[in-house]
């Protein structure tokens, strides 16, 4: 009867979102598509606004991807009031205004000899039509990429086909559809990463095998956008999101797979509140038989407050739940749709079986030249474990004479923390960038439990389509990385990352806490767990791009990859070297930095 009661109010629920959308575009009074999420144009704007020094009003760079309406008013408003913008710059901000025309108010030459009189009427646009009543713009997506590893045979490659269409409609509903079909053969270090993943290819969702040690997999991501008020921005559909202002975030990446997603933004003064209602796949597990893979659900909520021009700061909350560890075959929690109640008290209130976390993110503008940055994010924490780790501390390094507890590092105290800096024009030469962060993830961390004793792998953990939805390695590492970015042209870039890791792995049989995937109940014990514990794991990447743009969204790159991976115990050593040229156009690079 219950269960009844329970579907019923699921269905009326769906209705209300569905009718609120609709009689909700009525009230609109401006719209917005998005930058992708793995766009170099939100790493752009990041250095536009460290040159500008404080915070552009009603902006704030920790949720990406980046409106392009807003975006573009902050390029209009920079453009016209820096003076500190090298010339490089400044094209790439007339570019990006030429490539919005829906949302720029420079006015826009056509091209001088389009392509059968109907395409590239205007040189960024494959088809584009503009008038009073709508705005369309419909381009091509290619990407071909051909390389080489060494000792490996059979060629690497990346072949992608496909159509980006983006548009508005009546000024007030903005659109975006991204639908491309994928054939890819990849290094041997990402093959060992999609067979940690169930099989699924790093940032995609189903795939089939595709020739010898190739993929086939189809990419679609879609939504629909508008602002029911002045305040409040609505988004529905289906793409990724990124929270931070690192490389890494340990609170929200674009590493997984797309997913389905009402978003809600809220902007008042200093104040930007966000939340996200996510519906994810819990791939491939399938406990109830049939086709459909199992679901699960995430809200998240992040308030973010520009406390001073110069100083970001923003609490994060989520809760993760699901079903396929359920045998009563669990819907959506209700209770969670509330946009203002701290998830922890509703967690408590239907028993405790949810994943629910918190944290922080801050960001410091210094200068001109720089920002600091961080976050911390917290599974779980118990303050009588936290006084045993410090007594242990202080008896470790002779500030005391004995210890006053004789047990110390908890399992429960699951916690990651990351901190980093990035400078612009270092050296004082133009367009030179440099960022370089640490990020630390304790033991367990994004895991979960089985909540219902079923035996099956917990539905819960940070994780969707087997895939992290923070940080790609998972739990129980430390992290070095950095990036360096020169572009001594708009039209040429150089890009160097480097990224060095020591990590606690799983060993015979035993959970040391690393994969996420894992029920954490199944641990060595309570206590005396020690960060990077586990059979120990270290890679260092090093990988070196170099960009041309030899038409507006059109590129050649080439790349070369350096990859160790070393397991000292076992003095095991494992080398991949690859290198590739491609042809892109419309499409962010794939990059596989873990």
């Amino acid at each position: 009867m219950q269960k009844d009661i329970k579907d019923k109010l699921y269905k009326v629920m769906r209705i209300f979102v569905v009718v609120f959308l609709v009689l909700s575009v009525k009230l609109l009074s401006a719209q917005n598509t998005f930058f992708a999420a793995n766009s170099s144009n939100n790493d752009f704007l990041d250095r536009i606004e460290i040159k500008s020094g404080k915070a552009f009003p009603g902006h704030h760079s920790i949720f990406k991807p980046y409106g392009r309406k807003s975006a573009i008013s902050f390029l209009e408003y920079s453009d016209s009031s820096l003076t500190n913008l090298s010339e490089v710059d400044k094209r790439i901000i007339f570019d990006l205004m030429l490539e919005n025309a829906e949302f720029a108010s420079i006015n826009q030459d056509p091209s001088k000899k389009p392509f059968l009189k109907y395409f590239y009427q205007y040189p960024q646009d494959f088809y584009r039509i503009n008038n009073e009543e709508y705005f369309i713009a419909v381009n091509p997506v290619i990407y071909f990429d051909l390389g080489l590893e060494k000792d490996i045979k059979e060629h690497l490659y990346i072949n992608t086909r496909g159509i980006e269409v983006r548009g508005l409609i009546n000024g007030r509903v903005g659109f975006y559809s991204f639908l491309v079909d994928n054939q890819a053969r990849f290094p041997s270090y990402i093959n060992n990463q999609i067979a940690q993943q169930e099989g699924a290819v790093s940032g995609e969702g189903w795939n089939q095998q595709f020739g010898t040690g190739g993929y086939d997999f189809f990419t679609a991501r879609a939504y629909i956008s508008f602002k029911a008020t002045k305040s409040i921005e609505m988004q529905f559909g289906q793409d990724k999101n990124f929270i931070g202002h690192g490389i890494r975030s340990l609170l929200l990446s674009d590493y997984s797979n797309n997913y389905l997603f009402l978003k809600i933004n809220t902007q008042i003064g200093r104040f930007h509140y966000q939340n996200i209602f996510a519906e994810l796949i819990d791939y491939p597990l399938r406990s109830y038989g049939g086709r459909l893979f199992d679901k699960k659900y995430s809200t998240t909520h992040t308030l973010s407050m520009n406390l001073t021009d110069k100083f970001q700061l923003a609490l994060f909350e989520n809760v993760i739940y699901g079903r396929s560890d359920d045998m009563g075959r669990r819907g959506v929690e209700l209770h969670y749709f509330n946009p203002i109640i701290f998830y922890r008290a509703i967690e408590h209130h239907v028993g405790d079986a949810d994943k629910v976390a918190i944290g922080l993110n801050w960001r410091w503008l210094l200068g001109k030249k720089a920002s600091f940055y961080g976050q911390i994010y917290i599974d779980d924490f118990h303050i009588g474990d936290i006084k045993k780790d410090i007594d242990y501390l202080l008896f470790k390094y002779g500030i005391t004479g004995e210890m006053r507890y004789d047990e110390h590092g908890s399992f429960r105290n699951k916690f990651a923390l990351q901190t980093g800096l990035k400078i612009v024009d270092l050296f004082g030469i133009d367009n030179l960038d440099i960022q370089g962060e640490v990020n630390l993830v304790r033991p367990y961390v994004y895991s979960h439990y089985d909540t219902y004793g079923s035996g099956l792998r917990p539905s819960a953990s940070y994780s969707h389509y087997s895939q992290a939805l923070a940080h790609p390695l998972g739990a129980n590492f430390r992290e070095y990385i950095g990036v360096i970015k020169y572009q001594p042209h708009h039209k040429w870039t150089v890009l160097s990352t480097f990224m060095y890791v020591n990590q606690g792995v799983d060993t015979a049989g035993v959970n040391f806490g690393s994969n996420i995937l894992n029920d954490y109940s199944d641990r060595p014990g309570d206590y005396n767990i020690l960060f990077l514990q586990g059979n120990r794991k270290n890679i260092l990447l090093w990988e070196m791009m170099l960009s041309w743009q030899f038409r507006h969204n059109f590129w050649i790159d080439g790349r070369f990859v350096l990859r160790n991976e070393e397991y000292p115990l076992q003095g095991l050593i494992y080398n991949t070297h690859h290198y590739g040229i491609g042809l892109r156009m419309n499409i962010a690079p794939r990059r596989n930095i873990f």
